[in-house]
C-alpha cells in the first residue's frame, strides 16, 4: 500500500480530517460484528460513533466512567487497546495532550490505523463567546466545547462517519446511513431545545463552575456567566465570587447552575449568600455517571434529561 501523509489524505477526503496512511479508501475489516472498530478519547465522541455504526461494531471509550475527559491521564497499556482497533477518534490537537501523543506514536508505529480528528472544520468560539476562524483551533483562548451545540455536533458526526468509512470501506454505506439517521436525531433535539426556551422570561444564567457553556448560550440566544475560566481545575478567586454575586443581583437570578462533575460548594455558597433560591445541575458532558450509563444514556439523553430541564427552570421557560 502507498503511504499518505495527513495533508494528502485531506486532499483526497475533502473537508475530512483523517490521517489514513493506508490510503484514501483503506482495506478495512469486511465484517465488524463483534470486533472493535474504533477507540475514542472522549465520551461524547464514543457516543457519536456508536450511534453511527450498526450493532456489533464495537466503539470503545478509553476514558473510564466518571473520569473527567479533559484531565484524565491513561496508563501505559492504553496504546495496546488503541492498536486493537481500526481507527482512533480524538477531538483535535491541544484538547487532550495524551491523545496528541497517541496520534504522534500511531503515525510512527501504526501507519495503517486511521486517525479521525472529530473537530475538523468546525468554527470555534473564543472564551468570550465570539466565533473564530476554523483553522485557528490551537490558538490560546478558544473554547473547545463545541458539542454542546447540536448543529456543530452534527458536523463532528459527519466527520467521524467519513473516517470510519475509510477504516472499514466495506461498511461505508452503513456508516453513511447511520450518520444521516443520527444527524436527524440531533436536529430533533436542537428543535426541541429551541422551542422549549423560546418563551423564556430571563436571558441570563450563572454557572458556578468552569466556562464550558458558551455554545449553548450562542445557539439558543441567552447569556451565560461562569464563575471560573475554561479550565475545570481553576479555583474561583474572591473577585470571581463577588462578580457572581453582582450578576445574581443584577439579573434577579434564582437558580445557580452547578456542573455535575465539579464541586457544588461554590454554588451552594452563592445561594446562601444571595437571593438565589436553589442549585440546579448542568453538564458539559465530559464523561458519564454510573447511573446514566446504567440507563443507557448518551449525549442526546443527557442533553434532554439534565441540561434542558435545568435551562428551562433557570430561564423561566
Amino acid at each position: 500500500m502507498s503511504g499518505f501523509t495527513r495533508r494528502s489524505v485531506l486532499q483526497c477526503g475533502g473537508a475530512l480530517a483523517v490521517s489514513a496512511f493506508a490510503g484514501c479508501v483503506a482495506d478495512g475489516p469486511s465484517d465488524t460484528a463483534g470486533e472493535q472498530l474504533a477507540t475514542a478519547s472522549f465520551f461524547v465522541l464514543a457516543d457519536f460513533a456508536t450511534n453511527i455504526v450498526e450493532d456489533g461494531a464495537a466503539i470503545d471509550n478509553l476514558v473510564p466512567i466518571g473520569q473527567h475527559g479533559h484531565g484524565w491521564e491513561p496508563g501505559p497499556s492504553i496504546q495496546t487497546s488503541i492498536l486493537d482497533a481500526a481507527a482512533f477518534i480524538y477531538m483535535g490537537e491541544g484538547f487532550q495532550p495524551w491523545a496528541d501523543n497517541v496520534v504522534t506514536n500511531l503515525e510512527r508505529d501504526a501507519p495503517e490505523l486511521v486517525v479521525i480528528e472529530a473537530r475538523h472544520g468546525i468554527s470555534l468560539l473564543d472564551a468570550g463567546g465570539h466565533e473564530s476562524d476554523e483553522d485557528d483551533h490551537e490558538a490560546t483562548g478558544k473554547d473547545p466545547h463545541f458539542w454542546l451545540d447540536p448543529q456543530r455536533a452534527a458536523q463532528a458526526v459527519d466527520t467521524i462517519a467519513s473516517g470510519l468509512s475509510i477504516a472499514d470501506s466495506a461498511q461505508a454505506e452503513t456508516y453513511r446511513q447511520g450518520a444521516t439517521a443520527y444527524a436527524a436525531t440531533l436536529a430533533e433535539l436542537d428543535t426541541e431545545i429551541e422551542a422549549a426556551l423560546a418563551m423564556r422570561t430571563r436571558d441570563t444564567v450563572l454557572v458556578a463552575g468552569h466556562d464550558a457553556f458558551q455554545y449553548l448560550a450562542a445557539r439558543y440566544d441567552f447569556e451565560v456567566h461562569a464563575l471560573s475560566s475554561l479550565s475545570p481545575d481553576t479555583e474561583p478567586t474572591p473577585q470571581d465570587v463577588r462578580e457572581a454575586q453582582a450578576v445574581i443581583a443584577e439579573h434577579g437570578i434564582e437558580h445557580v447552575l452547578a456542573p455535575v462533575f465539579e464541586s457544588d460548594r461554590a454554588a451552594r455558597q452563592l445561594v446562601e449568600e444571595t437571593d438565589a433560591k436553589d442549585v440546579l445541575p448542568i453538564t458539559s458532558i465530559p464523561t458519564t455517571t454510573a447511573e446514566w450509563d446504567a440507563q443507557g444514556w448518551g449525549y442526546v439523553d443527557i442533553m434532554r434529561e439534565v441540561n434542558l430541564p435545568t435551562l428551562r427552570e433557570a430561564l423561566g421557560a
